[in-house]
């Protein structure tokens, strides 16, 4: 009788193994949703990578950079910050990168250059 009960115990078990609902948060979700804790930030997400305004940059002109993407939406104060949006930029804004330089990217408005830095990991 023993036996039955452990062989029925231990077979529950093994068919649930591994059986988790458990869900995994990508390192550029954790701070993406950190960084939307301060409602007043200028946050750019793009290519697995969540950037800051970190400033105008009057040395960089557009011939200096090269575009290499668009932002599909401005998001409101409550929406999470997904691949392709902006907080203060709408939907069609282009980004722009040197190619020399990884972490940074820029958008213009008129001739001024504004300075994006990712926010590192960790």
């Amino acid at each position: 009788m023993n036996k039955r009960i452990i062989l029925f115990v231990m077979s529950s078990l093994f068919f649930t193994a591994g059986c988790t609902t458990e869900t995994t948060t990508s390192t550029t979700d954790s701070i993406a949703t950190e960084a939307r804790q301060d409602q007043t930030a200028d946050l750019i997400r793009v290519d697995d990578r969540v950037y800051q305004l970190d400033g105008k940059d009057p040395t960089i002109k557009k011939a200096d950079v090269t575009s290499f993407s668009t932002v599909t939406k401005q998001l409101s104060s409550k929406q999470p910050l997904v691949d392709r949006t902006a907080t203060h930029w709408q939907s069609g804004t282009k980004l722009y990168r040197n190619e020399d330089a990884t972490g940074v990217l820029y958008v213009f408005k008129g001739a001024t250059a504004y300075r994006y830095t990712a926010i590192p990991e960790g």
